[in-house]
């Protein structure tokens, strides 16, 4: 949940009570790659420093040559546009793995889901499939397989047809000291997820430097997921000693990764790119920066997730998922274009805003951009927390409510 979001519910809440100094590390140790295949990447979010150390592997170095993309697309915009602003429900079981620390559903959530994603068809057919982010315990990817919807392009629900369903069918711990798990995205076959340390719900609504504020420090790791029910961590790994990942984004661009890491506001963006086994960064961005195209309104929010898409001509794009004011709002995806650049400033405009209406989601918690093809995309939000009914604050329940954006 974004940092703005969270003060928000502070308020609401007129919470008046001392919070404990340190932030909660979850129970365990660290799930942190091994000394002989690990690449850490050691910078701090505007770029000042970067510490490259002289170990790393080379799987994500072999992945970026060969798997799968998702499509270019021809028109960006054209295709932004054409997004419909009424969604469309897929109601997801939590099964029987959910986590019961997923339980809690006094505001503000301290474990609650973080991100969606919708995972690339398989050419070998089966299921359709989605992945949650979630903070509980441990940081955790759920998958959920619809089984009803054979794996295959076009949108996961369709015109006069009942209501979707499906169910989460795993559970994976991503680390068990960087509890917290933020926006994510699935380029391909590659999944990319950032983790902060973790820490009260509480703690973090205290703005950073300030006493009782969450460490900053956080990690982005990387899966191949081209088998969504067995997802494979890969040793490489960015390091963020002294800033959060609460979005991260991946592009496969030129023959190499491009990643973009948020904050926890996404206030501030990190663009790091992988070529050779090496991470670089390759540009930095703050949000006191952002161009605006003529006779857009809305300016710069709060996002939860950072979506990366790249059109057939190369130019760059970025959805930004959020609801804005918290709780009460719209839900957005804001259209921006990217121009990196070799270790100095990124350009950042925001080219298109879109306002949609949800039933059950709320994209403070998740929301997601799927490329289906090269002229169609599609928006996805998910709730808070398996609930009962479409109701926000969410009703204690057993399903998780889907939109999808066609």
């Amino acid at each position: 949940m974004p940092a703005t979001s969270a003060s928000m519910i502070w308020l609401l809440l007129l919470v008046a009570s001392a919070t404990d100094d340190s932030c909660f590390a979850g129970d365990g140790s660290s799930s942190s790659c091994s000394a002989e295949a690990s690449y850490l990447l050691q910078a701090d979010v505007r770029g000042h420093k970067a510490r490259e150390s002289s170990r790393h592997s080379h799987e994500l170095k072999s992945q970026v040559g060969s798997g799968m993309s998702n499509p270019t697309v021809d028109d960006v915009m054209a295709a932004f546009n054409a997004m419909s602003t009424e969604s469309a429900a897929i109601n997801i079981d939590k099964g029987s793995s959910w986590p019961s620390i997923y339980e809690s559903y006094m505001l503000p959530y301290t474990h609650h889901i973080e991100g969606i994603q919708r995972f690339r068809p398989n050419p070998a057919g089966g299921s359709t499939y989605l992945a949650f982010s979630g903070s509980g315990q441990a940081a955790n990817i759920f998958i959920a397989e619809i089984p009803s919807r054979l794996s295959g392009p076009g949108p996961i629900t369709g015109k006069d047809q009942p209501t979707l369903t499906g169910s989460i069918t795993k559970v994976l711990d991503i680390d068990t000291v960087y509890t917290h798990a933020g926006g994510f995205q699935i380029e391909g076959d590659l999944l990319a997820i950032g983790v902060e340390e973790g820490c009260s719900a509480m703690s973090r609504m205290i703005p950073a430097g300030f006493p009782g504020a969450c460490r900053q420090a956080s990690k982005v790791f990387f899966y191949n997921v081209s088998d969504p029910l067995n997802p494979i961590k890969f040793s490489d790994y960015i390091d963020r000693p002294q800033t959060s990942a609460g979005a991260v984004g991946v592009l496969r661009h030129n023959g190499k990764w491009l990643v973009i890491v948020g904050d926890g506001n996404s206030d501030d963006l990190t663009l790091y790119d992988y070529a050779d086994g090496i991470f670089h960064q390759s540009g930095y961005w703050s949000k006191a920066e952002l161009v605006q195209a003529v006779g857009v309104r809305g300016g710069y929010k709060p996002y939860q997730t950072l979506n990366l898409i790249l059109q057939s001509d190369g130019q760059i794009y970025m959805v930004g998922t959020t609801r804005d004011p918290t709780m009460v709002g719209h839900d957005y995806f804001d259209l921006f274009t990217i121009q990196p650049a070799d270790g100095g400033r990124a350009t950042i405009t925001l080219v298109a805003s879109k306002p949609v209406t949800s039933h059950g989601a709320d994209f403070s918690a998740a929301g997601a951009i799927y490329v289906d093809s090269p002229t169609s995309i599609t928006g996805y939000g998910s709730s808070w927390l398996p609930g009962t009914g479409t109701f926000n604050p969410v009703m204690p329940g057993n399903t998780i409510h889907v939109n999808e954006f066609v």
